[in-house]
């Protein structure tokens, strides 16, 4: 009997996990909300030995626990207040989802049914983009009408842009995986869609990076011979058309490049303030490569070292960078296992199925390139994002065995 109950809360858990990748894109809360259902669900489901063999030999989830560990380790010789120590400890603590989740996604159904669940989620957020052009949508975050301009429906524009260049690999690889002529016709049209928004209906720089990167790392790993070359050339060409034809890519992009130069001035600007952060941080990381100043000590060691009060305000939330933010709270050795932990999915490629390959990859390759300019794993939704994401595709590239892949 007892038997029976946990084979129960333990599907309920599964359950539970799928409703979370189907609503967190677009509603964050209601999301939360179903992944803490999960987790209390499967810690009341029992079966810890055999959860613990699973745990033990997947290093996806030794560089989460290793990474989180020395979260706390800074803890130890941290000047900053306890507030600002408390606000890393929790959102650094996302990382446990990974390995308390883990065997919730040993099943290659389950892993299925919660990638359908996230794709669900993400045409409705497309769907949402494209309606918002002429209605005006109660759950959209922004209220703008018409072609152009920012139709941003889940959080911030980087976010939902961040998760649609993901949504535009998923496409594109499930639309050739499909079997059926109407199928891949279906997914190759959400994929341009999904371009379309990200270029024509977002103000996000970010997006437009990683939109480039996501084509060449599909392109390059799930096409092969010569003509993975042409199709490069074309991907790239298409691309710098569809940017061209937005004046607000060109406004934005103009304005970057005008910022970028003039950040010596220490003016208050989207990239001109990054090449700041980025700047004063490895001067910072370098006084302590090896240990770090202390978890949650960015804040308050940053306004010690910049000379103006607005720049305080300004830059001390975090760097718009995960590499450096690590390297200067955590030493080498945090920056080391954040490492690992994002190119995890890339090395799992190499034995995954094929139309799964792209997909590992790609997560790798988003994470890496957006912590250059972000700090996903310290702002909420885009935690949520990669954390889902990390547990999702490396559980289906680390259970891969003869099993198919992304196609449905």
């Amino acid at each position: 009997m007892w038997t029976t109950i946990e084979q129960r809360l333990g599907s309920a858990a599964q359950w539970a996990l799928v409703a979370g990748f189907l609503l967190f894109p677009a509603f964050l809360a209601l999301g939360n909300v179903a992944l803490v259902l999960a987790l209390l669900l499967a810690l009341c489901a029992g079966g810890w030995r055999a959860r613990w063999q699973q745990v033990r030999r997947t290093p996806l989830l030794w560089w989460a626990l290793g990474l989180y560990g020395c979260v706390w380790l800074g803890v130890a010789y941290s000047p900053a207040p306890w507030g600002d120590v408390q606000i890393h400890l929790s959102k650094y603590g996302k990382l446990l989802a990974l390995p308390l989740l883990w065997p919730l996604l040993q099943a290659e159904p389950w892993r299925q049914r919660c990638a359908n669940a996230f794709a669900a989620g993400m045409v409705f957020i497309l769907l949402s983009v494209y309606a918002s052009v002429w209605w005006v949508l109660p759950w959209s975050a922004t209220q703008t009408l018409g072609w152009g301009g920012d139709h941003t429906v889940a959080g911030d524009y980087i976010t939902q842009n961040i998760m649609m260049c993901f949504f535009v690999l998923l496409a594109l690889a499930r639309g050739q995986a499909a079997g059926w002529h109407w199928l891949r016709a279906a997914w190759w049209l959400l994929a341009a869609l999904a371009v379309l928004a990200i270029t024509q209906l977002s103000q996000g720089r970010t997006g437009y990076l990683l939109l480039a990167v996501v084509l060449a790392v599909y392109v390059l790993v799930a096409w092969q011979g010569r003509g993975r070359w042409w199709a490069l050339a074309a991907a790239v060409g298409a691309l710098v058309l569809a940017l061209w034809a937005s004046p607000v890519v060109r406004e934005r992009m103009a304005l970057g490049w005008q910022e970028a130069s003039n950040s010596t001035s220490m003016e208050i600007t989207s990239i001109g303030g990054r090449v700041n952060f980025w700047r004063l941080t490895t001067q910072l990381a370098l006084e302590k490569p090896l240990q770090g100043w202390g978890t949650g000590s960015y804040h308050s060691v940053w306004c010690q070292h910049v000379a103006r009060e607005d720049w305080c305000h300004f830059g001390g939330w975090h760097p718009h960078n995960q590499y450096l933010f690590f390297w200067m709270e955590n030493g080498l050795p945090g920056l080391l296992l954040f490492v690992l932990l994002l190119a995890t999915p890339a090395w799992l490629a190499r034995q995954a199925a094929p139309p799964d390959r792209p997909l590992l990859w790609g997560l790798s390759a988003i994470l890496a390139v957006d912590s250059l300019v972000n700090a996903p794993l310290f702002s909420a939704r885009e935690s949520h994002f990669f954390i889902l994401m990390l547990l999702l595709w490396g559980a289906q590239g680390n259970g891969y065995g003869g099993r198919r892949g992304a196609g449905v």
